[in-house]
């Protein structure tokens, strides 16, 4: 955040209110840019655009506050009213459309509740069967109910938004059976608040209480098979002169017995963390040597952008999403596989990379990130409300 010479309120709040205001400018600036008018801003009485009142419910939303779905109800909270909106929570109070996110119970009553006020309803398509699978205890075997049962959240929906082409696929076949529209909207990053910073190198290391030339590699996300934890903590092992961080964690009670083996046994220099506050986290996207990301599924997956957008080189697990979208060697190093090979070739490809041995990918990551900032997905969500209807279409340049 900049410094001010003003003094301006302090805590949680008025951060996110700086940010939204830092954010709602940007936005501004793009439209200008572009020979738009600025999007829910009246720039002249005669330009003036309809201000919407947009339903995001806390409901049992708030059950997934710390993972990335939550993250990505943050990110709409911030580029709908940088847009100009009004972000309602209470479902009771007049809306004009809603964003449904998570696959708990209450969605399909929020769709109803908005079905009967005649309002549109956009539900995300976060979640897929493949990314079900490797999670919790038991969740192979309940991945097809779980497809079925999302499938049935997400043909609630007037419009459906998945956060990129990859799982715009998975959602479109049949199984599924959406027939609305499907919309692809990145989750974003706020490359204002996620960006580099020389200084914070030897901040982590004096954190972390390690020499200031140790090597440091890091991963974030929960402990879980999908994520890639149990190759990860074999990479750590291969490499015993690196010190690994993992930064977030899962209840005790819904690790899986191999994940709570690996987690037993890790080497001593693979650390735990646990969760952080954004600040600290961005202070180690740009401190680490490496962002380490073996997820073997993701829709999007939010934590790459952020290192991406901080100049952290990647490495990551060449699964669809990014064997596709960013080919090995673009934005990121990749590694194939899923084997018992696979983690001795990451260690190997991980080495390379810590000594200098491939190619810096740093720029074009951030040039990328920056493709995806929240004032971009702004204006992309306020195109979607005009798909819907529930904005009037833009009006003509002269």
């Amino acid at each position: 955040m900049k410094n001010r010479a003003v003094a301006r309120p302090h805590g949680p709040g008025a951060r996110l209110q700086r940010r939204i205001e830092q954010l709602a400018r940007r936005v501004r600036t793009g439209h200008r840019a572009s020979g738009q008018k600025t999007a829910g801003i009246a720039e002249d009485s005669d330009h003036a655009e309809q201000q919407l009142r947009v339903l995001l419910p806390r409901g049992l939303a708030r059950l997934a506050t710390q993972s990335g779905i939550g993250a990505a109800i943050r990110h709409q909270e911030e580029v709908v009213r940088s847009l100009g909106h009004e972000v309602v929570t209470n479902p009771l109070r007049r809306f004009d459309i809603v964003h449904l996110n998570t696959p708990f119970p209450d969605t399909p009553l929020f769709a109803a509740w908005a079905r009967l006020r005649r309002r549109p309803v956009l539900v995300w398509a976060h979640s897929t069967e493949d990314d079900f699978r490797d999670s919790f205890p038991g969740s192979n075997t309940l991945a097809p109910t779980f497809r079925r049962w999302i499938a049935f959240l997400y043909r609630r929906g007037d419009a459906v938004v998945t956060p990129s082409e990859y799982s715009r696929d998975l959602v479109s076949a049949p199984k599924y059976g959406i027939t609305a529209p499907i919309h692809v909207l990145s989750n974003g990053v706020d490359t204002t608040f996620f960006q580099p910073d020389p200084g914070a190198r030897a901040r982590l290391r004096t954190s972390l209480g390690l020499e200031p030339g140790a090597k440091v590699v890091l991963s974030v996300g929960m402990q879980l098979v999908r994520k890639g934890i149990l190759d990860w903590v074999e990479v750590a092992r291969a490499l015993p002169e690196v010190t690994f961080v993992w930064y977030g964690r899962t209840d005790e009670r819904l690790l899986t017995a191999d994940v709570r083996r690996a987690l037993g046994s890790a080497p001593p220099n693979a650390l735990f963390p646990g969760y952080i506050t954004p600040v600290q986290l961005r202070e180690a996207y740009c401190g680490a040597d490496a962002f380490c990301f073996l997820t073997k599924e993701e829709t999007e997956g939010i934590v790459l952008w952020e290192a991406l957008a901080c100049g952290t080189p990647a490495l990551v697990r060449a699964i669809p999403l990014y064997r596709d979208r960013m080919p090995d060697g673009v934005l990121t190093h990749q590694v194939a596989g899923d084997g018992p090979g696979f983690a001795a070739d990451a260690a190997a490809r991980l080495s390379a990379l810590l000594d200098g041995e491939l190619e810096d990918l740093t720029s074009a990551g951030r040039r990328a990130a920056e493709g995806v900032d929240l004032s971009q997905v702004a204006q992309q969500l306020q195109e979607i409300y005009r798909a819907t209807g529930v904005l009037a279409p833009a009006p003509q340049a002269d």
